[in-house]
C-alpha cells in the first residue's frame, strides 16, 4: 500500500532514509539476456528496505537486473543481492539515477577462518 505524505502519495512501499554509502553495482541481465559486465563504483542517494536510488555513470532501462554489493566501511554487508530497475534518469551532471527495487538476496558464504598455532 502506497505511503501518503501530506498532499502527494509515495509510490514506495517503505520509507526512505537518506544515506551516502558506496555501492559496486554492474548489470546481470538486459531484455530476458544474461550479460556479463565489469563491475563499477557508485554512492547511493538514499536507501530503504525495499530498493535504493544511486548516481550511476553507466545508463541502465528499466526491468535491467542488476547484481548490488552495498557496503558500509567496508566491513558491514548493508545488502548483496539483485536488483531490478524501475527507472533511470540523466541528471544536469551527465550521470543517471537510478531506482532499484531489491528482487533477489544472494546466500553470502565465507571460508572458515583457518586457527594458526605457533609452534615452538
Amino acid at each position: 500500500m502506497p505511503i501518503k505524505h501530506n498532499s502527494f502519495e509515495e509510490r514506495r512501499d517503505s520509507v526512505r532514509a537518506k544515506r551516502i554509502i558506496t555501492v559496486r553495482h554492474r548489470l546481470v541481465k538486459h531484455r530476458g539476456r544474461k550479460v556479463d559486465s565489469m563491475w563499477q563504483l557508485a554512492t547511493t542517494e538514499n536507501m530503504s528496505l525495499s530498493g535504493l536510488l544511486f548516481v550511476s555513470a553507466l545508463a541502465y532501462h528499466p526491468a535491467d537486473i542488476i547484481e548490488l554489493q552495498v557496503v558500509m566501511s567496508g566491513v558491514l554487508d548493508i545488502f548483496n543481492g539483485y536488483g531490478k530497475v524501475i527507472r533511470a534518469a540523466r541528471n544536469k551532471g551527465g550521470n543517471y539515477h537510478v531506482a532499484v527495487k531489491y528482487v533477489d538476496l544472494k546466500i553470502k558464504t565465507r571460508p572458515a577462518k583457518s586457527i594458526l598455532v605457533s609452534q615452538k
